[in-house]
């Protein structure tokens, strides 16, 4: 028999949108399932054109001071997605496809398989952050997914006037609508999906706790690249002689540089702190602190009661507070404003909440002919076969204290095709350690050394247990099928440094990418979003992974010793296949 799926010119084919609401609840929050019954009755529908519609709404905390928030930059919407479940239909229902932290498996899709294009599509379509130059750096910050203030969908930019005022409530966050694509490999198959013969297919989505899903702004942050936020010029609000405040002297005014991009010709809407935030300067060289003293007519946490443009001052933006800054020291051109609303707060919990969910299905209409033909040849023996790429997640503890490590992966897919091991960190980090990032490893540079030029350029991660942090790995080999793959180490010490770059395990993560199914169009987030890859056949081949004894063993042989406990998802991408017979489904893995 021919494949069903085969297009042919004179077959007509018709699609048409079919849109199936979410089974239980109009509203989910963090943590909650949400289940999508897709009926046997649509027949055949195409997976790749099919998607996840939804609203999701941010909420700020209700403890601490306002901050704009966002979705992770990248990844959009698809961060909220914890695990995903795809089971056949009926009574018999079969589990076809699992994804646990799915979420991470899209994050390093998203991060390599990238490029203006693809991120633009995003943006636009999944809730993801695109780089405005409106709002970039000029001060050398590279382009960041979480730097765009006029253009974001999560929140209302400040307005095109002169001033602002008012206080930044939850309804200063927007409802974002977006046409997610499910990452799996039964919704990223090219083959026009036999529904019918499923008897229909069960999705079951768990959303992702509220802690790893919120992303600040870079530049009110004190622990990414402070070269972002607005850097202290005045007092007076001169352009020719500005000045520096004494020591301990008290003020309630100040003026911003606008190279950072922080305003334009006669407006504010691209400053990036709202009314009602806490701010403090920091050394953005040093990154020494310069607190308020508290003392006097001072407050030791003076909040943003006003934004205005001053005509005459074309370099600078006025920032009027609610109290009064007595600071040890703040130099012109050398102090940048960040954000205290996380910090300051006991605890800080932000939360979303997803309505409207339904799924949309792109419907295929064929042939009564056809589709008669195929039950006919069904119900008298014959079989029908699927075949589809999907990945199987091995989550694997390591603790920090272990310099040598051997992590066993017990794979048992027939038809392997790659390893890709992403080691998150595993910390229970509270959501106020995650949005503050102060705490969290650093992927760009090392602050390890003194060095007072390092705090300039720190970037420490706010995706902590989303992306894979190398951790001063020093090298890593694969053991399976009774020998060492590749037969030498591969060295990671130049990439864990972040001082050079270690040609070789890019090179096997390209290979082992593509064989799993995707394009890395980039590999720039190597060190954002470090991952071990090995391919496990070459072209369009496969591996008879069962029984070959798989470990992942790895040295940490540098100086500096591993800081972080490690969540490992090896994620072994591989062929399955649905078998259709009669009325009997089987997989093969």
């Amino acid at each position: 028999m021919s494949s069903f799926w085969t297009s042919s010119e004179k077959i007509p084919i018709s699609q048409t949108k079919v849109s199936i609401p979410a089974q239980h609840g109009l509203e989910y929050s963090a943590g909650q399932k949400c289940e999508f019954h897709l009926p046997a009755g649509v027949g055949f529908f195409q997976p790749k054109e099919s998607y996840l519609n939804l609203t999701c709404q941010i909420e700020k905390s209700t403890v601490g001071d306002p901050t704009r928030l966002q979705l992770d930059g990248e990844t959009g919407l698809q961060v909220l997605i914890k695990d995903v479940r795809i089971y056949s239909g009926g009574a018999g229902r079969q589990l076809l496809e699992e994804y646990q932290n799915y979420n991470t498996l899209v994050a390093l899709k998203y991060d390599y398989e990238t490029n203006d294009t693809l991120r633009a599509k995003r943006g636009l379509t999944e809730g993801a952050t695109v780089f405005s130059a409106e709002t970039r750096s000029t001060t050398g910050m590279p382009q960041g997914q979480q730097q765009n203030l006029t253009q974001n969908p999560y929140f209302k930019p400040l307005p095109k006037s002169a001033s602002f005022s008012s206080a930044w409530d939850n309804s200063s966050f927007l409802e974002v609508k977006g046409l997610v694509p499910l990452q799996t490999g039964i919704f990223q198959n090219d083959k026009i999906f036999p529904i019918g013969m499923t008897e229909g297919l069960v999705v079951e989505i768990v959303f992702e706790d509220a802690r790893r899903v919120f992303r600040t702004l870079d530049q009110t942050s004190k622990s990414r690249h402070l070269a972002a936020n607005p850097f202290f010029m005045s007092t007076n609000g001169s352009n020719a002689a500005p000045d520096s405040p004494a020591a301990a002297s008290i003020f309630s005014d100040f003026y911003v540089r606008r190279d950072n991009c922080q305003g334009w010709s006669s407006d504010i809407s691209a400053f990036p702190f709202v009314v009602g935030e806490e701010i403090r300067f920091i050394n953005a060289s040093t990154g020494v602190d310069n607190p308020s003293t508290a003392s006097g007519s001072s407050v030791a946490a003076p909040k943003v009661a006003r934004i205005e443009y001053i005509a005459g001052t074309s370099n600078a933006i006025k920032v009027t507070l609610s109290g009064s800054y007595k600071p040890t020291n703040i130099v012109n051109q050398e102090h940048v404003m960040y954000s205290r609303a996380v910090i300051s707060a006991a605890t800080y919990s932000p939360t979303y909440k997803i309505s409207n969910a339904e799924f949309v299905l792109q419907q295929v209409t064929m042939p009564a002919g056809y589709t008669s033909k195929l039950a006919s040849m069904m119900k008298s023996g014959g079989a029908m076969n699927y075949d589809f790429t999907s990945a199987t997640n091995y989550k694997i503890s390591q603790l920090a204290s272990e310099r040598v490590a051997n992590l066993r992966l017990p794979l048992t897919q027939s038809r392997a095709k790659s390893i890709l091991c992403i080691p998150t960190d595993a910390s229970a980090s509270s959501t106020k350690e995650l949005l503050q990032a102060t705490d969290t490893y650093i992927t760009d540079f090392d602050l390890e050394s003194t060095s007072a030029s390092r705090a300039w350029n720190a970037n420490h991660s706010q995706r902590t247990g989303l992306v894979g942090c190398s951790d001063h790995l020093t090298s890593y080999q694969l053991f399976y099928d009774g020998a060492l793959n590749p037969s030498r180490k591969v060295s990671c010490a130049k990439i864990s440094s972040k001082k050079s770059i270690d040609q070789q395990p890019l090179i096997e993560l390209e290979k082992a990418l593509v064989m799993g199914g995707m394009k890395p169009f980039s590999m720039l987030a190597f060190r954002n979003n470090f991952c071990i890859g090995r391919p496990l056949s070459l072209q369009n081949g496969v591996y008879d992974a069962r029984g070959k004894d798989f470990a992942l063993q790895l040295e940490y042989q540098e100086t500096t010793a591993p800081s972080i406990n490690k969540l490992w998802n090896c994620w072994c991408v591989h062929l399955r296949r649905i078998s259709i017979s009669g009325a009997s489904i089987s997989l093969q893995i």
